[in-house]
């Protein structure tokens, strides 16, 4: 054995990610890291099944690197899986970047594929460069302790036991490109990835080369601060367990008592108020450090005060306690018809804007509350609305569908806010649940007729003047 795998070995022993002639999963996308991980768990012993996810994102450049990937596993008599997404589709229908889409499907195809070959762990190849760049690209974000922590070495993915593992993140990039060389191993370069417009490129390839310039161990260093903060983020996380278990209730609402959570540090109050705003809110994709801020003032004004949060969620001060809640939709209108330009109200304060016409191609926003919907002509309008029984939302190109309430329930929706999301919707056919994705029978093409909805900010609103507002 070599140093550079007896390297690999020791990481994967300390780390406890794989015993003896395990079997393990390895995401290959032909770049130098991934090609260095399949080779190397090979070699130690482990039964490596590769998986190559083609994400349809950079056209022939794809395809080649995909053959690369065939080729290496059949030289080397290593099981292959390759599957094919459409990373833009993807994030076209749900308002994210393309990344965010292919990271989010890469991760969903691995699950998949662990549980269809019946393999505990999958290995993907982070490795200690990516650690540093991690690690500084969520400080400029102004992240959390847990952002701060950067890539882990081992991550349960869900509650069946199956396991993410890095076992090159104890390595270099350096370190790992001179074995793949010193052996006569080719390897595929993503020219994205040399993109200096995009932030994590530049950090990778002008800021932390010029921090080594000043200190040439820097990427050591930083990969292992966050080691270090890691294992803070491990006592802090088993301590505020201990306080959530103390001050949290949940029955129809989820309650916090004012007593027990003054009982805490601010540091792990801050932190029960912040895992409990994601349970009420059924995830903390849009939860800053300022509502948690403001939670925690609420906590010291009078009865009665309320403050609202993403997603429909309403904190409110009452006696001793803390409520998170969803507004009863007892106020609500029955529907909101929508069917000229114009600026739309619904309950709660949201305020839409529609503007209607016959799409002659071009771009389609990717942003999250803003949607360009084709719509049957046979009904010559748009409802805004809450859900109701019979719902339905297509979910693929193929006609399939699914009820509104199956899809919600997967999307780990409370069911105290599923009743409270805005729909844009014809009939049962749900066009848009407003936040989260659309249906696939709304999509554009050329030639069709289509609404583009945007939700509009309050203060945009305020002093606006138009004759199609209506109030609820």
């Amino acid at each position: 054995m070599d140093d550079f795998l007896r390297q690999v070995s020791g990481t994967i022993s300390r780390w406890q990610m794989l015993q003896p002639g395990d079997s393990v999963l390895a995401a290959v996308s032909g770049g130098a890291d991934s090609v260095c991980l399949v080779l190397a768990l090979k070699e130690l012993g482990y039964r490596v099944h590769a998986l190559h996810v083609e994400h349809g994102i950079r056209g022939q450049e794809s395809l080649e690197d995909c053959a690369f990937v065939r080729k290496l596993c059949e030289e080397h008599e290593i099981p292959l899986t390759v599957e094919q997404i459409d990373a833009p589709a993807l994030a076209a229908r749900s308002g994210r970047s393309v990344e965010e889409a292919a990271r989010d499907a890469r991760y969903r195809i691995i699950r998949e594929i662990l549980k269809r070959l019946k393999i505990r762990h999958a290995a993907v190849a982070h490795h200690r460069d990516d650690q540093a760049e991690t690690v500084l690209w969520n400080l400029m974000r102004g992240s959390s302790l847990t952002g701060l922590c950067g890539i882990l070495p081992v991550r349960r993915m869900e509650e069946t036991g199956l396991c993410l593992i890095r076992p090159l993140l104890e390595t270099g990039r350096d370190e790992i490109e001179a074995w793949l060389t010193g052996r006569g191993q080719s390897w595929r370069t993503d020219r994205t990835n040399l993109d200096t417009n995009i932030t994590r490129n530049a950090i990778r390839l002008e800021i932390l080369p010029q921090m080594e310039e000043l200190n040439a161990r820097a990427r050591l260093h930083i990969a292992k601060t966050a080691e270090d903060l890691a294992q803070v983020e491990r006592y802090l996380e088993d301590v505020t367990q201990l306080a959530y278990a103390e001050a949290v209730s949940t029955a129809d609402d989820l309650i916090i008592d004012l007593g027990a959570l003054s009982r805490q540090p601010e540091l792990i109050r801050g932190r029960v108020l912040h895992r409990a705003i994601g349970q009420a809110g059924g995830g903390l994709r849009d939860i800053t450090r300022e509502h948690v801020e403001s939670v925690m003032r609420l906590s010291g004004m009078d009865n009665g005060r309320r403050i609202s949060l993403p997603g429909g969620l309403t904190a409110v001060r009452e006696e001793g306690i803390l409520r998170l809640t969803y507004e009863s939709p007892s106020s609500y209108e029955e529907e909101v018809r929508i069917d000229r330009d114009g600026v739309y109200r619904f309950p709660g304060g949201l305020v839409l804007k529609a503007e209607f016409g016959v799409w002659q191609g071009g771009d389609v926003s990717k942003k999250k509350y803003t949607k360009t919907l084709a719509y049957d002509t046979m009904t010559p309008y748009l409802t805004l609305r809450t859900r109701r029984e019979g719902d339905w939302i297509q979910v693929n190109s193929h006609g399939r569908r699914r009820k509104l309430k199956e899809y919600l329930i997967d999307e780990k929706i409370p069911r105290g806010r599923r009743g409270q999301i805005p729909l844009i919707a014809q009939g049962s056919h749900v066009l848009w649940v407003i936040g989260h994705r659309i249906s696939e029978a709304a999509k554009v093409s050329e030639g069709v007729h289509f609404a583009r909805i945007t939700v509009l900010p309050e203060e945009e609103v305020k002093g606006r003047e138009t004759a199609d507002r209506r109030d609820l």
